[in-house]
């Protein structure tokens, strides 16, 4: 109870949830929620209110993205249908039935911030926007983005109803953001400065360009940062300013978030300085590895059992020295029986006299302590088998009806038996008794 207390707690003040030690403090920030995240590890680096729920504008459109990516083929051709056109914000101005290819439609998405290429690109999968932001929240809760709700793929606001809008946290818009990595075109799309629209079924006498909304990726803006490789920039009255980006240097990704900031700029510095003091005074450390083998314990039976990680474990720190972590067993006492790959226990990791964390420990084969009722030893098991399999009812009738011929059979043979012994027994009879009338015979002849 205290626990959830506390929990409940750091949710509510919006404190973070732990501190990284590093040799200097990261930079002030004044964005209302904000998460660094290690792609590699998934770890958080830096941490401000980065479970709280927001709305989330167009970075809404970074899901938007990856769904497209993932159900249409790029060079696909679509055509806009009757709602799109009509759209709310910002627009390409795209046309009913104007055929337009999907790459083009994420060029529109993605640096234009086209609310009409969103929607056109939902139909195009879902066939209406509704079917596709349960898609999107589907896919985000899949991602481990479980505090994520989708109500459309632009990321619109509902001023009349706040709960028909998209909301998620830092934290899962930096997961969902980690995933689009999976994808080079989509980096690549991203990255672009510029691009203009070919000449359609409609438009065939005009150009139309998308120009890319995030400073961050031109040299000669005060906003340039260079590792920025992808970004999405969101705004409406309602959710306020939001942004999202992936930076890489020196082999090392890294995500960042920021919800409800006070403004672009705000948040371009911020994000600017953030990602500096993480690559240059954070590092992520996996301390054990999933499968590792962490402890041999001693059953009652003197048996040992080998029990190993569960998952990885990563820890966060400054540059400074490697950490030295101990792992804690107290309370290890297996006393009851598991199954291979269930959680024996929980330990706790330490360095020094700090608890860093916790690591379950599994076992990698069944653990059999206790024998289940009528057994009395592991080997009963089998004895138990084999008494369910002949407790079916089939093999019951089975084994009754093999028993009954066996037995019919035995006294056929034994009734066999004595019939043979009475006809011998019979026969001889009679052979003596024509035997002493021969004799007999024989002896009146010779008195004659």
């Amino acid at each position: 109870m205290k626990i959830l207390l506390i929990w409940t707690l750091i949710c509510l003040l919006g404190l973070p949830l732990w501190e990284v030690k590093a040799s200097t403090s990261p930079p002030e920030t004044f964005s209302e929620s904000i998460v660094v995240l290690d792609v590699a590890s998934g770890q958080v680096v830096y941490d401000k209110n980065g479970l709280s729920r927001h709305m989330i504008a167009s970075t809404t459109k970074v899901m938007t993205a990856l769904l497209a990516y993932e159900n249409l083929e790029m060079d696909q051709m679509v055509t806009i249908g009757p709602n799109p056109p009509y759209a709310l914000g910002s627009s390409m101005g795209f046309l009913e039935n104007e055929e337009i290819m999907v790459s083009d439609l994420l060029y529109a998405l993605i640096l234009h911030s086209a609310n009409d290429a969103a929607e056109a690109l939902a139909e195009a999968v879902d066939g209406t926007k509704e079917k596709f932001a349960e898609r999107m929240t589907k896919r985000a809760h899949e991602i481990g983005a479980t505090d994520t709700v989708f109500h459309n793929p632009s990321g619109l606001s509902d001023s009349e109803n706040l709960e028909n809008n998209n909301y998620t946290t830092a934290k899962d818009l930096s997961l969902i953001m980690a995933e689009v990595l999976k994808y080079d075109e989509l980096i690549e799309l991203g990255q672009k400065k510029s691009h203009m629209f070919p000449l359609t079924n409609i438009v065939a006498d005009s150009n139309r360009w998308a120009t890319n909304k995030n400073q961050m990726l031109y040299p000669n803006n005060k906003f340039y940062y260079e590792p920025i490789i992808f970004g999405k920039t969101g705004w409406t009255p309602d959710a306020g300013f939001s942004w999202t980006a992936i930076a890489e240097k020196d082999g090392r990704r890294l995500v960042v978030t920021m919800l409800e900031a006070p403004n672009q700029a705000t948040y371009w510095q911020e994000s600017k300085a953030l990602l500096e003091w993480a690559f240059q005074e954070t590092e992520v450390h996996k301390l054990y590895s999933k499968g590792q083998l962490l402890e041999n314990t001693m059953l009652s039976n003197g048996e040992s059992v080998p029990l190993f990680a569960k998952d990885d474990f990563y820890y966060v720190s400054g540059t400074d020295n490697p950490p030295m972590p101990v792992i804690n067993f107290d309370g290890l006492e297996i006393s009851q029986n598991y199954k291979a790959g269930e959680t024996v226990h929980v330990a706790k990791v330490t360095l020094g006299q700090e608890v860093i964390g916790e690591i379950e420990l599994v076992c990698e084969d069944n653990i059999h302590l206790i024998a289940s009722e009528g057994e009395e030893t592991p080997e009963g098991e089998a004895e138990e088998s084999k008494s369910s399999i002949f407790s079916h009812p089939v093999v019951k009738v089975v084994s009754l009806l093999i028993f009954s011929i066996i037995l019919l059979g035995s006294l056929l043979f034994l009734l066999g038996l004595v019939l043979r012994k009475r006809r011998r027994r019979v026969r001889t009879q009679k052979m003596s008794n024509k035997r002493l009338q021969y004799l007999k015979q024989l002896e009146e002849t010779r008195r004659v």
